[in-house]
């Protein structure tokens, strides 16, 4: 199937087994960009072995902020020093420098207020569910011009729509297979579609 002539944005990238990169074995990426240019993602089932409060400390925050156990997320192999806010508010204006809107209501971005607000949440509100959703994301995905298209037809990625609870409402270990479930098939048939063994 092709794809280079419509956008698969906002969408999932579903790695299929066995990917062979390290990078992106069992990842489900979510797809904030896809054109004639290229791509760009975050992998959303991937912890890094950070905690938030750590990644706060490094930002310049206080010592009671540097205490905050919460999870990070490893977004992909470029850019991995830069932080992202992934979050459900479609108050976040995409017209503001640094901020993208992926679909109504996900927004992602690197701008330092952003950060500021999560970090003062997090301290007021401290064990609270978070309205906003928000996961703090580290580094990126990206594709050139043709890459995303030759990855996909060689079978590497499952292209899927987009589904917030995937993101947000299911245990990081289980939202790869959970991805696939949501489309009626499990890792162990997209091996045999393949032509592979046991996933």
């Amino acid at each position: 199937m092709k794809h280079a002539d419509r956008s698969l944005a906002p969408g999932f990238l579903i790695a299929s087994p066995p990917l062979g990169d390290p990078n992106f074995d069992r990842t489900v990426v979510l797809l904030a960009v896809h054109g004639k240019e290229g791509a760009l993602g975050f992998v959303v089932n991937r912890v890094a072995p950070v905690s938030l409060g750590e990644v706060f400390k490094f930002a310049g925050y206080g010592e009671a902020e540097a205490q905050d156990q919460g999870a990070v997320y490893l977004g992909g192999p470029v850019s991995p020093s830069t932080g992202w806010i992934l979050c459900a508010d479609p108050e976040l204006d995409p017209k503001e420098e640094g901020v993208l809107a992926i679909d109504d209501r996900l927004r992602i971005t690197s701008r330092r207020t952003a950060f500021d607000a999560f970090v003062r949440d997090r301290m007021k509100r401290p064990g609270e569910p978070d309205p906003k959703k928000r996961m703090v994301i580290l580094g990126y995905s990206g594709w050139g011009p043709g890459q995303l298209e030759r990855e996909i037809g060689a079978g590497a990625w499952l292209p899927t729509p987009l589904d917030e609870q995937v993101v947000f409402d299911v245990d990081v270990e289980k939202r790869w297979e959970r991805a696939y479930a949501l489309h009626g098939l499990t890792p162990a048939v997209m091996m045999t579609m393949r032509g592979g063994g046991e996933a």
